[in-house]
């Protein structure tokens, strides 16, 4: 029985042996996992955050963008209508005056004649100006104008009258120029006008 003991106790040293050696591996390999592991953590945080990075910027890119061309785009809607405001006041100008007309005084193109013109629709007043884009103003009615009392807008306006054939025809360009976030914008409309009646 002594021997059976002692091998039992011998096996036993044996089996702690290989346990503790086993477990001096693992505690090892532990050791070199968790190093890597931690590396890896913060290699991986970096390219997370990059992603989301380029994930985030580019679309808030393209939405300031976006916007900026839609500001530009209401500005130049009202450019158009401002421009053609222009062209329709001059046309009433001509058609009052043509319906006043009696053959003889006062021609058809009184107060319209090859010269620049500053326009007020509210109004229906042309009025005489200098070679150069005056301001627009907005009253207190939503209403622009060139005269009077006003908020000033980014829009300035230039209309110019052209005699083509003296008596007969006469050609009209209405300028709007307009700045919205650094970025200048002009629309030009032009129409050609006639004396209707004889």
């Amino acid at each position: 029985m002594k021997e059976q003991l002692t091998i039992n106790t011998a096996s036993q040293t044996c089996d702690q042996l290989i346990f503790a050696w086993r477990k001096s591996v693992v505690s090892c390999q532990l050791s070199v996992v968790k190093r890597f592991q931690k590396g890896f953590t913060l290699i991986e945080t970096l390219v997370a955050i990059a992603i989301l990075l380029i994930a985030v910027v580019g679309p808030i890119s393209l939405i300031g963008d976006a916007l900026h061309k839609l500001y530009y785009a209401k500005d130049q809607i009202i450019a158009i209508n401002l421009a053609q405001e222009g062209i329709e006041v001059v046309r009433q100008v001509r058609d009052s005056n043509m319906l006043a007309w009696d053959g003889a005084t006062p021609p058809w193109n009184t107060g319209i004649e090859e010269d620049y013109y500053t326009i007020d629709a509210d109004s229906a007043t042309v009025t005489s100006s200098a070679n150069a884009q005056q301001p627009i103003l907005l009253n207190g009615d939503g209403f622009y104008r060139q005269s009077g009392a006003g908020t000033a807008t980014q829009f300035t306006r230039l209309v110019t009258i052209t005699d083509i054939v003296s008596g007969r025809e006469l050609k009209v360009t209405s300028t709007v120029e307009w700045k919205t976030g650094g970025q200048t914008g002009t629309i030009t409309v032009s129409e050609y006008l006639f004396k209707w009646a004889i």
